[in-house]
């Protein structure tokens, strides 16, 4: 048996024994938490695929979650196998702000926290504002896409893109390649990633997904959100 081999059966055992852990340890049992005065119930799978003994009650500053296309459930006794899974939607926070918040000022003291500094989408927007290309490349998707200036000089990568959320706030995001653009040395998997405040929701959110998905960027955004107002119970 060679090297090559020899990895495989060694991966495919690992495989096996982390099989009948999940076998032993899935579950969807409800998990309670607190944050910021609201009340959550979440089913387990939605955090991770063996969270049989996971802490069910407790209080939480921010949460995160994952979903997996195309129904937007959690994980099964199957979809956790493939580490590089396309489907899986990443949400990576989510948590209140404190718009009085004071944060440390270069000069020293303190100052009130900028809408920037919370995640309000459109203020962090026009603070990129001026590396980005004065007309879109692209519009696509309902979206406006943005290059860095000098993209095609330098080869910067990816894409600023904009639009509007079903409920009508400010959106952007980014994409690791622009439409048609080749995966580049070290990129196997292009991705849209986003973070902003809602002040309808009157929480910060930060999440990606598999750049595969693009063109659904507004039913990916409603689906989070859907499963979010779902969960609160209080």
């Amino acid at each position: 048996m060679n090297a090559s081999e020899l990895a495989n059966e060694k991966r495919e055992r690992a495989d096996e024994r982390e099989a009948r852990e999940v076998e032993k340890l899935y579950s969807t049992k409800p998990i309670r938490f607190r944050m910021a005065g609201r009340q959550y119930v979440v089913p387990a799978n939605y955090f991770t695929y063996k969270g049989r003994d996971e802490v069910d009650t407790g209080n939480s500053e921010g949460f995160g979650f994952f979903l997996f296309l195309p129904d937007f459930g959690g994980y099964t006794k199957e979809n956790w196998r493939d580490q590089f899974d396309r489907r899986r939607i990443y949400v990576l926070e989510v948590k209140p702000v404190d718009k009085n918040a004071m944060i440390p000022y270069s000069l020293g003291g303190y100052v009130k926290a900028e809408p920037a500094n919370y995640g309000e989408p459109r203020v962090q927007f026009q603070n990129i504002r001026a590396l980005l290309e004065e007309i879109p490349s692209f519009k696509l998707y309902g979206l406006e896409g943005y290059r860095r200036k000098g993209a095609g000089a330098r080869g910067t990568p990816g894409v600023t893109w904009t639009g509007m959320r079903s409920n009508g706030e400010f959106f952007f995001f980014n994409s690791s390649l622009a439409p048609g653009e080749p995966l580049r040395p070290g990129l196997t998997n292009p991705v849209c990633q986003t973070q902003y405040y809602s002040e309808q929701e009157d929480l910060f959110i930060s999440y990606f997904y598999s750049q595969d998905h693009i063109a659904k960027w507004r039913e990916i955004d409603d689906a989070i959100w859907e499963k979010i107002h779902s969960w609160r119970t209080k």
